[in-house]
């Protein structure tokens, strides 16, 4: 009869496979049929095996028994769990969708006033050159300005000496005229004599009076030349103070559109602290689904196995069994050291070529590895020896020999064909 055999793991409270001893043959098994794949069948007289067994199978009963009538969580159960994780993800999703929209309008508003910013400085600059060219040309108005007041006040000193002299000239001409005039011409050898005598005091008072004239056409030229550049002095002066007003406009419009740069700056950190969490979440939501996903699938694994007589996945040893769960390689590496690869029937090549020791001879505690064909598959098969009656007779224990993932049986072997050799 099949048997697939259970023990309890005390401290971690979940079962796990038993097989028997390897240090000891398992008494009086026998059972043979013509392929030499027999169940295993217990003897007439196998009462010292039996008193071991039957404490243990009752065990692994009492265990079967009490994991077959545990609750599952329901389809219905199951459905609300996804639904509550896919309304969660959506949700998630919907903020994130959300923070980059607002992430893409952020950077749009700082691209913007960054644009804005490096406009204004490019204006500041502008400026700064139309002021410096403003100042220079205000300064040569007002060295042009410097030297017009000097001539006006040089001029308006000449033109006062010759005022003066004018005066005292004309003071004393008509103050005397009578008498020069008659000392003229008593003094005056002809009339001729006179007459010249009279022009020259004439053109005399002629030329003073056209240098006075002069004299103050320059001065009246100069005060005007002075009031001109005056004027230009006041509207080159008003054109660097409205210089200057712009700067600082534009200085203070430089300084907002920074100030907003660094604002939008600081809420796109946010929204990106934001975003991140939200993702983060997803990836704890996902996380979380799946782990309730595997548990699901580890739960349903479990009854399907309860149903069907077979093992759920477990795996204990020296190292992790890294074979298909189920499979005669998965079920044997979780019993050795197997550190080698491959389908069971290139388990015997690549134990060799590690240089474990193989041979033809059974042992308890050996691998023993079959070809494809002759009942087997195009994968081969393996099993582990756990007991030995002869050169050519022993018992193993194996999994999916019925071609059930999972389902434990131990047979009885009579006969070599198609071994292709033990691995020690």
């Amino acid at each position: 009869m099949q048997i697939a055999f259970a023990m309890v793991n005390w401290r971690a409270g979940t079962a796990r496979p038993w097989y028997p001893p390897r240090d000891r043959p398992v008494e009086s098994l026998s059972g043979s049929n013509p392929a030499g794949r027999a169940s295993l069948t217990m003897h007439h007289n196998v009462k010292p095996l039996r008193r071991r067994l039957v404490p243990r199978l009752a065990l692994a009963v009492a265990v079967l028994t009490a994991l077959a009538v545990a609750p599952h969580s329901s389809p219905s159960l199951q459905a609300r769990l996804t639904d509550s994780f896919d309304q969660q993800l959506a949700q998630l999703r919907q903020q994130e969708a959300g923070l980059r929209s607002q992430l893409s309008s952020l950077q749009a508003q700082q691209s913007g006033a960054t644009a804005a910013a490096l406009a204004v400085q490019q204006q500041i600059v502008q400026t700064q050159q139309q002021i410096t060219e403003a100042q220079v040309h205000l300064n040569d108005i007002n060295l042009e300005l410097a030297r017009t007041d000097r001539a006006v006040q040089a001029t308006t000193a000449v033109l006062a000496g010759d005022k003066k002299q004018l005066g005292q000239m004309l003071v004393k001409v008509y103050e005397r005229g009578d008498v020069s005039a008659v000392n003229a011409v008593l003094q005056s050898q002809n009339m001729y004599q006179l007459l010249d005598t009279l022009q020259a005091l004439d053109r005399t008072s002629s030329q003073l009076h056209d240098l006075v004239t002069q004299v103050r056409d320059q001065q009246q030229h100069l005060v005007a030349l002075q009031q001109q550049e005056q004027q230009d002095q006041a509207a080159a002066q008003q054109q660097v103070d409205q210089l200057n007003a712009l700067q600082q406009q534009q200085q203070s419009q430089e300084q907002q559109y920074q100030q907003e740069v660094a604002s939008l700056t600081d809420q796109q950190r946010q929204a990106t602290a934001q975003s991140q969490a939200v993702v983060d979440r997803i990836h704890q939501v996902q996380a979380a689904q799946a782990a309730a996903a595997a548990a699901a699938a580890a739960a349903a694994a479990q009854a399907a196995a309860r149903a069907h007589g077979v093992l759920p996945p477990f795996a204990f040893g020296p190292r992790q069994d890294d074979f298909p769960w189920g499979q005669c390689t998965w079920y044997v590496a979780s019993l050795r050291d197997v550190t080698w690869g491959g389908d069971a029937w290139m388990w015997y090549a690549g134990a060799r070529a590690q240089g474990m020791s193989t041979g033809m001879e059974p042992r308890v505690g050996a691998i023993v590895v079959w070809g494809s064909g002759n009942g087997y598959s195009m994968y081969g098969h393996v099993a582990y020896v756990v007991a030995v009656q002869g050169p050519s007779s022993f018992t193993v224990d194996e999994a999916n020999y019925y071609e059930v993932p999972g389902q434990l049986d131990a047979r009885q072997i009579d006969t070599l064909s198609d071994v292709e050799g033990f691995i020690y």
